[in-house]
């Protein structure tokens, strides 16, 4: 095993590779005094490496370390580790896809026709960090995702996709996008944990920690979220009562509107949720919400009773009704007799206690 060892106070580091190494741990340290003193490695090309461990220190604190890609020649690193006191970040929030990555793999792939290579990175694990981190990483790889941080560009012809990919934070007040289809993130129980999920049928966990927020169908690096891209996603919450979650253009309705099973997102352990707020802004700042589930109650499904409440609304603004054992709600920019593509819907399950909901622009905060 290599140890590289990157020691310094606001030092910008160039990019380099470091090839042939099958396991390799790197170590920064700030040796500065904070606020906002932190070591940056723009980029570290890799091959042949499996795994990659972090470890992120400082002396005065409130300084951090960051590496913007750990970029992969090869298709074989499965697993990156991070450990630390001191705040980390791995990725950037740049727009685009293959440099907001913070772990990109294949790079160099080759292909004369078009080929999707399944990614073999399936975990970051960031579980025993003490300090904040955050990570952006997940998005799929296209030659129209712009440059990596190496100024390479990716064939043609060959799309690296992430499905399944795990990310778990840590202890810290975390920040963590995951963009692939099926990701899932986990964090532990700091407070004001921040998860993004771009992709479709994602899973973020949260802790118990107190003002934590999850975006759903959003992107901050630049995957690409039409309406209908990012169904399907489920939160929990541990401290429902003080989170938020907030529903993208990505989770809107799109093409399933009109059909049997329209998609949504659905929010787990949500039984306690006198307080948490339900952000529909991108989707409607209408104010408007009512209860409609009278309108729904002779519906004989689900679609049934979601083309009804927003039917018997009558309005833009969120409608939302208690069926079968959970708690609906709907929020659409339309007067219109059923759900569309520019609809959203979120469930909360197991939930049917919601008395009355409040709507600001949107902004719907739940009560019990």
């Amino acid at each position: 095993m290599v140890h590289l060892i990157l020691q310094g106070d606001n030092t910008n580091y160039p990019g380099f590779s470091l090839l042939g190494e099958t396991n390799l741990a790197i170590t920064m340290v700030e040796t500065g005094f904070g606020p906002f003193a932190f070591n940056d490695l723009p980029f570290l090309v890799l091959a042949g490496t499996t795994s990659v461990s972090v470890v992120s220190k400082g002396v005065g604190g409130n300084t951090f370390n960051h590496i913007s890609q750990l970029a992969e020649i090869g298709n074989g690193l499965t697993a990156v580790t991070i450990v630390g006191s001191e705040e980390f970040f791995l990725g950037q929030e740049t727009g685009h896809t293959n440099s907001g990555d913070g772990v990109v793999t294949d790079i160099a792939a080759t292909a004369t026709s078009s080929k999707t290579i399944a990614s073999s990175l399936t975990l970051i694990d960031a579980s025993a960090t003490t300090g904040a981190v955050s990570i952006w990483a997940g998005a799929t790889n296209t030659s129209g995702g712009g440059l990596f941080w190496n100024d390479d560009s990716l064939n043609a012809n060959v799309t690296i996709t992430y499905t399944g990919l795990t990310i778990l934070g840590g202890s810290g007040s975390d920040f963590i996008e995951n963009d692939a289809n099926a990701g899932v993130v986990r964090v532990g129980n700091g407070n004001g944990d921040e998860v993004e999920l771009g992709g479709a049928g994602a899973k973020a966990q949260l802790g118990t920690g107190t003002g934590d927020r999850v975006l759903v169908g959003f992107s901050d690096i630049g995957t690409n979220e039409a309406a209908g891209s990012a169904l399907g996603d489920k939160v929990t919450f541990n401290a429902a009562a003080t989170a938020e979650l907030f529903v993208g253009p990505g989770a809107e309705a799109g093409s399933t509107a009109g059909t049997a099973s329209i998609g949504l997102t659905k929010v787990l352990n949500a039984v306690f949720s006198d307080g948490m707020n339900v952000a529909f802004n991108n989707i409607t700042q209408n104010s408007t919400i009512a209860d409609e589930t009278t309108a729904v109650a002779s519906s004989a499904s689900l679609t049934a009773a979601e083309n009804a409440a927003v039917k018997a609304m009558g309005s833009a603004g969120v409608a939302y009704f208690s069926f079968h054992g959970n708690e609906f709600f709907i929020a659409t920019n339309n007067n219109e007799a059923a759900v569309s593509a520019n609809d959203a819907i979120v469930e909360l399950v197991g939930v049917t206690n919601i008395h009355h909901a409040t709507n600001l622009f949107g902004l719907v905060t739940l009560h019990v």
